[in-house]
C-alpha cells in the first residue's frame, strides 16, 4: 500500500512538472513513481508512459519518446485501456518529423 501511494506521488509530482513546462526534471519522478506502482495501477502506468513520451518529444528526444510511447501502447492494448491508447494516438503525429529524418523525406 505504501509503495502504491509513493508511486502515485511520484507520477503526480512528475506530471505537475510536465504541466509547468519543466520536462527535464519531470522524467525522474515519473519513472521512479512508475516503478513503485503495483500491477493494479497499470492504467496509471500506461497514462504516465504516454505523458512521458510527450515530454521527451518536447525535448526533441525521439528515441526515449519512441520507447515510452511503445511501452504505453503495448500496455494499453494488453489491459484494454482506451484513454491510454487515445493519448498515444494523440502524440503520434508529432513523431512524423523524426520519421521523415530517418527516411530522408
Amino acid at each position: 500500500m505504501l509503495l502504491s501511494i509513493q508511486g502515485n506521488l511520484g507520477v503526480d509530482s512528475g506530471q505537475a512538472l510536465f504541466d509547468l513546462g519543466d520536462t527535464g526534471r519531470a522524467h525522474q519522478p515519473v519513472a521512479h513513481g512508475q516503478q513503485l506502482l503495483t500491477a493494479a495501477r497499470d492504467r496509471t502506468r500506461g497514462v504516465f508512459l504516454a505523458y512521458q513520451a510527450a515530454g521527451y518529444l518536447g525535448q526533441k528526444a525521439s528515441k526515449p519518446a519512441t520507447a515510452a510511447a511503445t511501452q504505453a501502447m503495448l500496455l494499453a492494448r494488453r489491459i484494454v485501456a482506451p484513454r491510454c491508447t487515445g493519448l498515444v494516438e494523440g502524440i503520434r503525429p508529432r513523431f512524423q518529423a523524426y520519421f521523415q529524418e530517418v527516411v530522408g523525406g
